[in-house]
Formats: structure tokens, C-alpha cells, sequence
């Protein structure tokens, strides 16, 4: 099987990996009218990457609010906040990259209800991922599309 990387207008695999707590599998497509914003990171020994979700964690109101199911993605539960407000798995065989062949330092992935990605942003090295803030613009402008206009002009 020839591996695509994931990238706007790609879809968003069906997948549901352990969560860090150990008591369930979390998809990472939700269902429903959730816009799904998956933030593949290192593990929580990574201080950029507990970082990063402190700064998300602020703006998890914001993110609610316009329908984001934010999961976090990584490679091992240790060192994460358990009082995080979205959900953290545990994907050990590294299933989300060998799915979307997005293998980098750490990844954003933003998609719409249906999965359709809209958005995917990679680290790199320096850890460069979209402020919280940018997240919050970009669920928002998922939550406020109309499917059956897309592509009509006004």
C-alpha cells in the first residue's frame, strides 16, 4: 500500500487509539457535528510539548464552543497534566503516522465533522505549531461553513 501524506482535502483516518488513562480507546473522528483537532506530539517528557498544551488548554472554552473534539496524540503517557480538558491517547505503534504519513517532530491536524482535513501544520524542530488562538479562527471558520454552498459565488 502506497502511503499518501495527509494534507488539505485529504481525509482524516478512521481511528481510535487507548487512551492515556487506560479505560477506553478515543476515536479521533467523533462524530456528530465535532470538528476533530488532532495534535500529534512527542511524550510528556517533552517540556515544548506540555507547553504547548498548557497554551491550548487556555482557550479549550473557545474551542468547545465552536464544536472542536481536540485529542492529543502521543507516543506515551508519561509526564502528561491528567487535568488536561481534552483527551490524551497513547499511540505507541505509531498508527496515526503509518496512517497519514505525517511522521514529523509534531503535527496539528484540523479537519471538519465529516473529516476532511482543512488544516495540517508540522513542528519541525523548533516545535513552530499554530498558536491557540489560530486553532480557535480555524474551528470557527469550520463551524460557520455551509456545505451546500461551498463553491457557490455570491
Amino acid at each position: 500500500m502506497t502511503q499518501t501524506k495527509l494534507a488539505p482535502g485529504g481525509r482524516l483516518p478512521d481511528l481510535a487509539l487507548p487512551s492515556a488513562q487506560g479505560e477506553s480507546t478515543v476515536p479521533l473522528r467523533p462524530g456528530g457535528r465535532l470538528n476533530p483537532v488532532v495534535v500529534a506530539l512527542h511524550g510528556g517528557g517533552c517540556e515544548p510539548c506540555r507547553a504547548y498544551l498548557h497554551d491550548l488548554a487556555t482557550v479549550a472554552s473557545d474551542l468547545r464552543e465552536w464544536d472542536a473534539h481536540v485529542i492529543v496524540v502521543a507516543r506515551d503517557a508519561a509526564g502528561f497534566d491528567r487535568d488536561l480538558p481534552f483527551p490524551v491517547v497513547v499511540d505507541a505503534q505509531r498508527a496515526f503516522a503509518a496512517r497519514t504519513g505525517v511522521a514529523g517532530a509534531a503535527v496539528v491536524v484540523i479537519a471538519d465533522q465529516w473529516g476532511e482535513v482543512a488544516h495540517v501544520a508540522e513542528a519541525g524542530e523548533g516545535h513552530d505549531l499554530p498558536d491557540a488562538r489560530e486553532i480557535v479562527e480555524w474551528v470557527k471558520y469550520l463551524a460557520i461553513q455551509c456545505p451546500e454552498c461551498q463553491g457557490e459565488a455570491l
